[in-house]
C-alpha cells in the first residue's frame, strides 16, 4: 500500500506541476521553484526511497535466515530416511516385529528401526513428568519421550556424548535404561549424569546415556529436555525408520501390503517433511520478494518522472554551464547531488526500521542469523546506485542538447 501510494504521490506531484503552468510557460520551459513544491517533491523521493531500501534489506534477511534454516544441520542424518507410520490396532502392531524382519532382509534396506517420537511436525511428542535428584534435592522436570529400539541412536548417526547406546542384550535396559539429551542434563546441572536415577513413562531407573541434541521439531522451538526409553513397556510403537533410497520404495510397499493388507501405506522422507515445514515460509518470502521487485521499478519510475521534471526545469541553466564549459561529469554532480543527500537521508531512516522490524521477525526462530553491517547497508547502496543510473541518463540527455536551443526561449 505504501509504495502503490507513494509510487502514485510521485507520478501526479510532475502533473499537477506542469499542468499549473500556462501553455505558453509551459512550451517555453519557463519553470519556477516553489519552496512547497520542492519540500513535497523531496518528501515523496524520500517515502519511496525509504519503502524501497527496507523492503530489499527485508528479502535479503529472510532469504539468509531460511537458507541458514533449510541447510542448518540437524543433529541427525535426515537422507534417505523413511518413515512409515503404523496402525493403531494393537492386533495389527503384533506383526510389526515381523514386517520388521522382513525390511532388514532387502538388499536395497540399509537399516530399520521401530520408534515412536520422531516426527517433524511438532507436538509429535509424548510428554510426562520425569522425577529426578540435582545436587542433592528431588526434582521434577516436563519432558519430550521418546520410544526407541537399540538400532535408533546408530541408523540416525548420533552422536553419543556419554555413555552408551541401548543393547538388545541388557534386560535392565528395556525396563530401566533413560537415554537423555544435552538440553535435559542443562535443565537439572547434572555434571555425571551417567547413572542417574531417574523415573518417568512407567519406567524407573538410571541413566545410561547422554546424546547431542538434535532437532525434532521446527527451528522456530529450541532444543527442549528429552528422554528416550526403550520401545515396549508403556509404549506402542508409532513408524518404522527405513533407510533406504526413493527409488527403492517398491519393495517397501509390497511388504507392507503383505503383513497390513488392510491399512493404507503412510509414508514421508525425513528431509521432504522437514523442508514441508518451512514451506510458509518459503511462500511468505517468495511473494516478499515480488513486492520488493515490484517496489524498485517504481522507485525507478517515480524518480525518473522526478529526475525528467528536474531537468526540464533547469535546462536553461545547463544551457548556461555548457557554455561557460562546465564538462559533462561536472553537471552530472550538479543534479545528482540533491539525489544523493536524499538517498543518504532514506537511508538513516530506512536502517533503524529494518532493524526493529527483522529483530522482531527472527525471534519467531530460536536458531536465526545475526544481521551484519552488509545485511543493511547493501541496499543503501544498491538505491545509491539506481538514482544515479537514472540521473546520469537524464542528464545526458539534457546535457547534448544544442545550448543555443536551451537559451533560444529567453
Amino acid at each position: 500500500v505504501l509504495v502503490l501510494a507513494s509510487s502514485l504521490l510521485t507520478g501526479l506531484y510532475p502533473a499537477f506541476v506542469l499542468s499549473a503552468f500556462k501553455p505558453v510557460t509551459a512550451l517555453k520551459a519557463n519553470f519556477k521553484y516553489m519552496a512547497k513544491g520542492l519540500t513535497l517533491r523531496k518528501v515523496i523521493t524520500v517515502t519511496q526511497f525509504v519503502i524501497a531500501t527496507v523492503m530489499i534489506a527485508v528479502a535479503i534477511i529472510m532469504n539468509k535466515q531460511i537458507n541458514f534454516v533449510q541447510h542448518r544441520s540437524i543433529g541427525y542424518d535426515k537422507d534417505q530416511l523413511l518413515t512409515v507410520s503404523l496402525p493403531d490396532d494393537s492386533v495389527a502392531l503384533l506383526r510389526v516385529p515381523a514386517f520388521n524382519n522382513a525390511l532388514n532382509q532387502m538388499s536395497q534396506v540399509k537399516g530399520t528401526s521401530v520408534q515412536n517420537g520422531l516426527a517433524i511436525d511438532n507436538g509429535g511428542q509424548a510428554k510426562s513428568t520425569t522425577l529426578t535428584t540435582a545436587n542433592g534435592r528431588k526434582r521434577e522436570l516436563m519432558s519430550n519421550y521418546f520410544s526407541v529400539d537399540d538400532k535408533f541412536i546408530p541408523l540416525l548417526k548420533m552422536p553419543l556424548l556419554a555413555g552408551r547406546n541401548f543393547s538388545e542384550q541388557m534386560v535392565t535396559d528395556k525396563q530401566e535404561g533413560f537415554i537423555v539429551n544435552e538440553a535435559f542434563v542443562k535443565q537439572l546441572g547434572w555434571k555425571q549424569p551417567i547413572g542417574q536415577p531417574m523415573e518417568g513413562m512407567n519406567h524407573k531407573g538410571r541413566v545410561v546415556g547422554v546424546i547431542k541434541n538434535f532437532h525434532y521439531e521446527s527451528l522456530h522451538s529450541p532444543v527442549a529436555p528429552l528422554v528416550m526409553i526403550y520401545t515396549g513397556k508403556g509404549f506402542r510403537p508409532g513408524a518404522v525408520l527405513v533407510k533406504v533410497s526413493p527409488k527403492d520404495l517398491a519393495p517397501v510397499k509390497a511388504a507392507w501390503q503383505s503383513y497390513f493388507p488392510d491399512y493404507p501405506f503412510n509414508y514421508e522422507f525425513m528431509d521432504t517433511a522437514f523442508n514441508a515445514v518451512y514451506q510458509k515460509d518459503v511462500t511468505t518470502i517468495r511473494l516478499f520478494n515480488y513486492f520488493t521487485a515490484l517496489s524498485i521499478v517504481l522507485a525507478c519510475l517515480g524518480l525518473y518522472g522526478l529526475a525528467h521534471l528536474i531537468g526540464i526545469q533547469r535546462t536553461k541553466e545547463i544551457g548556461i554551464r555548457k557554455v561557460l564549459g562546465a564538462a559533462l561529469s561536472q553537471l552530472m554532480v550538479l543534479l545528482a547531488k540533491d539525489f544523493v543527500k536524499l538517498v543518504a537521508v532514506a537511508a538513516l531512516i530506512a536502517i533503524p526500521v529494518t532493524l526493529v522490524i527483522m529483530n522482531k521477525w527472527l525471534t519467531s526462530y530460536a536458531y536465526h542469523i545475526s544481521i551484519n553491517w552488509w545485511l543493511l547497508t547493501s541496499p543503501v547502496f544498491v538505491i545509491l546506485l539506481i538514482a544515479i543510473l537514472v540521473i546520469s541518463y537524464q542528464t545526458i540527455k539534457v546535457a547534448v542538447t544544442n545550448p543555443v536551443k536551451s537559451l533560444k526561449a529567453e
